[in-house]
């Protein structure tokens, strides 16, 4: 499964469960969807266990995880090639 799709399937089906017809797009905002800091918590060490990846902490700001987008290109930038 691609990657993006992983982090799609954990928010919507763990974090904030959706039924499946009525999941948003990626661009959608997840804190207007009800992500708070709990559960951003528990997004950040899934995507760094799945992904295999480290992301700062120090890094962490609304604009870098207020949609799956953001969270996957803050995620590229710290790839390895």
């Amino acid at each position: 499964m691609e990657r993006t799709q992983r982090v799609r399937e954990y928010v919507f089906g763990a974090l904030l469960p959706t039924p499946e017809a009525d999941r948003p797009g990626n661009d959608a905002n997840l804190f207007d969807l009800g992500l708070d800091s709990l559960r951003l918590m528990k997004l950040l060490v899934f995507v760094e266990e799945a992904i295999d990846v480290v992301l700062p902490d120090h890094e962490v700001t609304p604009e870098r995880v207020e949609t799956i987008d953001a969270l996957m290109a803050w995620v590229d930038e710290h790839r390895s090639p």
